[in-house]
């Protein structure tokens, strides 16, 4: 149970960003519990949304869910709160039953808009964002890793790749097979995956035999344990952050 507390704390602290957005979340929902007369929305702007916040906010509903929804991607779960509409409309009901001359009306509602955009944080930055060079609209490395992989000779192709390539590689030439599909749900203790994370150059080797891969990219940035020529694979190409290799001994069933 502790664990699921933990997952609860550690996410919404993720969901909630800077903020802004809850404050003002909390603060509409006091407002709509004085102000609300009307039936139908005190249902859903008030006990509707506090029923919401006992589920997702309740460790034992975590760990009934934990096996879909894991730690990893639990804030998502909070996706189901109806945090912008509440603002939303918590502002134009102010606006709306303030006996007000049309002007002040137009003022109260860019300021309301002003505090809306300041509450949150501009996403559009090179941090979240980055150009690139193709008209797949994807990294540049995944473009390079797939051509070369393409432009090899062998009609059958099948590659174990590090996560970050595996949402593009079919995207771009989907001739190529992968050794394991993209996960929405995170890589945590990924049979294939952590091995790559470690550089486990014998168990990557061994993993890709027994999944009928004659290609295996890896990260430069980790170090392997082993040379992968131990083990039948050969570098047949490499990229700025990527090395290709190609297995050499012919024992991949195809």
């Amino acid at each position: 149970m502790l664990e699921s507390i933990n997952i609860i704390k550690n996410t919404f602290m993720e969901y909630r960003g800077t903020g802004g957005f809850i404050t003002l979340y909390l603060i509409a929902l006091i407002y709509l519990f004085f102000k609300e007369e009307n039936k139908e929305k005190r249902m859903f702007f008030i006990y509707f949304q506090f029923l919401i916040l006992l589920v997702v906010l309740n460790p034992i509903f975590n760990k009934i869910v934990g096996k879909i929804f894991k730690a990893s991607v639990y804030w998502r779960v909070y996706w189901t709160i109806p945090l912008g509409i509440t603002i939303a409309y918590t502002a134009v009901k102010i606006i709306s039953e303030l006996n007000q001359e049309k002007i002040k009306k137009v003022i109260l509602s860019i300021t309301f808009i002003f505090i809306i955009m300041i509450s949150g944080k501009f996403i559009y930055t090179e941090a979240n964002y980055q150009k690139v060079g193709n008209l797949y609209k994807v990294p540049d490395e995944s473009i390079l890793v797939t051509q070369l992989i393409s432009a090899d000779n062998e009609e059958y192709k099948k590659a174990i790749v590090p996560e970050n390539l595996v949402a593009y590689i079919r995207q771009i030439d989907s001739s190529i097979e992968l050794a394991y599909k993209r996960e929405p749900t995170g890589y945590e203790n990924h049979p294939i995956v952590t091995p790559l994370r470690l550089g486990d150059t014998e168990w990557i080797a061994n993993a890709a035999k027994d999944n009928n891969c004659n290609y295996i990219v890896v990260d430069k940035n980790i170090p392997l344990s082993l040379d992968f020529s131990y083990f039948g694979f050969n570098a047949l190409a490499e990229t700025p952050k990527y090395v290709i290799y190609k297995i050499v001994d012919e024992t991949v069933e195809k």
